[in-house]
């Protein structure tokens, strides 16, 4: 049994080392475009505002 657990956390640790090996570059470009028209409230962003607000 301990090597069946053991063959199963190697695999996970290989699956989520692949994973984060393809997501990260994408990660990292995704925030490096992000700056100050975050926290400008424009189009529908503004909309969802004024819609949460109204209801608090």
């Amino acid at each position: 049994m301990f090597a069946d657990t053991t063959e199963f956390f190697t695999s996970m640790l290989r699956i989520t080392l692949v994973s984060m090996l393809f997501i990260a570059p994408v990660a990292g470009f995704a925030a490096s475009h992000v700056g100050s028209e975050r926290a400008a409230l424009k189009g529908a962003g503004f909309v969802l505002f004024v819609s949460l607000q109204r209801y608090r």
